[in-house]
Order: C-alpha cells, then sequence, then structure tokens
C-alpha cells in the first residue's frame, strides 16, 4: 500500500507549502496537495478558498492577485503559499504527485507544466467535469468522493478514471474487490491511525492518503490479524 502525504503531511509541517512537501518527499511514495486558479491566473497551491483559516488575509484565493498571495505566510511559520510550477520543480523525479484540482479550468496549464517532469501523476477531484477536461495519457485520473460507493464507481467508470478516491469510512473488502475488477485503484482518505492503516492494507487498498506518514506500516501479511474499521 503507498503511503499518499496529503497536503504534504501537516503534522511535520505546515500543510501545502514547500517545507511541508520537502520533508514529506523523504518518506512517502506520493505527495497530495490541492490547485486552484488566483485572480491573476496563476496556479497556486491552497486548498481552502477562504484564506482566513491559515493566513491572516481575508478574502479569497480566486479574489487576491498572485503579488499579494505570494508573501502570505501559512499560521505561525515563515512558509509562503507556493504556485503549483514551485512545487513541481523541487519534488524527487521518484515521488509521484497527486494533483486534487478545486475548480475546472486549469487542465491545459496543468498538462503543460507536468510535460517537463517524469513523476508519476494522478490528478484528483470531486468534480466530474474537472477530470473529464484531462486528455493526455500520461496523467491517471482519480474521482474523489465521500458518500454512495455504488453510484460514485458508475460515476468514476464513465469518466474513464483510473482510481477511486473513497473517504476510508466507505471502504470494505468487497468493495475494493469490485472497484479492482472494473480496473479501478483505491486510495483511500484521509487515513487517521495505524489500526485504520493496517486494516485498509489488509482489505487491498492501493494507497492510504494520510496526515502522517508514520501510521502506515508494511507488516509481513501472515502477521495481520482479520479486523474490522470501527
Amino acid at each position: 500500500m503507498e503511503i499518499i502525504g496529503h497536503r504534504g503531511c501537516p503534522v511535520y509541517g505546515p500543510e501545502n507549502t514547500i517545507t511541508a512537501f520537502k520533508t514529506a518527499s523523504e518518506y512517502v511514495d506520493m505527495i497530495e496537495l490541492d490547485v486552484q486558479r488566483c485572480q491573476t491566473g496563476e496556479l497556486v497551491v491552497f486548498h481552502d478558498t477562504a484564506l482566513s483559516r491559515l493566513t491572516r488575509l481575508d478574502g479569497a484565493v480566486p479574489a487576491v492577485p498572485w503579488h499579494k498571495l505570494s508573501s502570505v505566510t501559512i499560521g505561525d511559520s515563515t512558509a509562503t503559499i507556493p504556485r503549483l510550477s514551485d512545487v513541481l520543480s523541487i519534488l524527487p523525479s521518484e515521488v509521484g504527485i497527486n494533483i486534487e484540482v478545486k475548480h475546472g479550468g486549469m487542465a491545459e496549464e496543468i498538462e503543460s507544466l507536468v510535460e517537463t517532469i517524469s513523476n508519476r501523476i494522478i490528478v484528483s477531484s470531486f468534480i466530474p467535469h474537472a477530470l473529464t477536461e484531462f486528455t493526455t495519457d500520461t496523467i491517471e485520473c482519480g474521482y474523489l468522493f465521500d458518500s454512495e460507493w455504488e453510484s460514485q464507481i458508475e460515476i468514476a467508470q464513465s469518466l474513464g478514471c483510473d482510481a477511486v478516491h473513497p473517504a476510508y469510512e466507505l471502504v470494505t473488502p468487497e468493495r475494493i474487490e469490485k472497484a479492482h475488477a472494473s480496473g479501478l485503484q483505491v486510495n483511500a482518505w484521509t487515513v487517521p491511525d495505524t489500526k485504520t492503516a493496517r486494516v485498509l492494507q489488509q482489505y487491498g487498498v492501493d494507497g492510504a492518503i494520510v496526515d502522517d506518514w508514520t501510521v502506515v506500516e508494511t507488516p509481513h501479511p501472515m502477521h495481520v490479524e482479520t479486523q474490522t474499521i470501527a
């Protein structure tokens, strides 16, 4: 089971920052990050639409120009909001990159940016039409959802996705088996602890999206007792 560092694993650094990504890249198989467009058109790495949770700046990312966002620090740290291009330039080639797109209209630019690197790329989104905009075979697509497994799997299949990214609470062995039989990988989010990670690994989940990379172990299969998610 692959370890996917959710927003760069904020347990160890401010989320969605170069600082966090550099640290996490030494311990995870793939980095997950969020991308949206700011007022002046740059693709910036930031999860929320509103800036207030993580910064001292009011307003929304789509309404703020890059020259202002670029100097905004995250929390009490000195880390700032990066552009997607900044992040792509610092990640080692062996680390995969899961780009969650927060809205449509970014596919062409993202495809152009990732042409210059050799990392494995998965683009994910809760928004079906945002995924249909990606046309290159070198980018995998994953459909995010947090309810109604069966109908969401049908949507993922209709979109031609390579993977589904469900909330971990939805996962069962039978659902994993059916997803794999349909040609879909399963990357579950956000896995909170070691016990849950062990269970998901036993179920056959392909990737665990985590805030803390240490929750994922790699025990010998013969040593894993049958358990269920509480």
